[in-house]
């Protein structure tokens, strides 16, 4: 497997971030025209209700990606290992279980969402489990500079 250097990956990722915002943005502007005109599951006109959860459902993702360009810039100065960099994993965990549940509350209209809420929540575990080494590794570090 190919392997690119430490500062071009954390760059690579930034740029992610911000095709993330972007493609956010691009889908906050396109919903008014797109979901009128598509409908829902079975044809049925949507209901303001589910448009408006629509963009709800943008905010979490919106805060996880400033949260993770957050993270990013930390392990950009070297900062992996404080309690800046364990706030940023929890609110990107928290993020994601909020996600999960707005995405439950959407089943009536998209057939998929289970799916999707499923993969957000374990996504959001998955990061928990790599705060709470994190965290620990921040606290291994602490006692440690005591020791010395």
């Amino acid at each position: 497997m190919p392997k690119i250097n430490k500062n071009a990956s954390v760059i690579l990722s930034l740029i992610c971030c911000g095709i993330g915002f972007l493609g956010l943005g691009a889908v906050a502007a396109l919903l008014p025209v797109y979901l009128p005109s598509h409908g829902g599951l079975y044809g049925e006109t949507l209901s303001p209700w589910f448009v408006a959860m629509a963009y709800v459902y943008l905010i979490p993702v919106a805060v996880a990606d400033g949260f993770l360009v957050r993270l990013l810039l930390l392990v950009r100065k070297h900062q992996v290992f404080t309690d800046r960099s364990v706030s940023c994993l929890r609110t990107i965990s928290w993020c994601c279980f909020i996600e999960a549940g707005l995405l439950l509350l959407g089943v009536r209209y998209f057939y998929m969402m289970p799916a999707l809420a499923f993969v957000a929540g374990f996504l959001g575990l998955v990061l928990r489990v790599v705060k709470n080494v994190i965290e620990e590794a921040v606290a291994l570090k602490a006692e440690n500079d005591f020791t010395i």
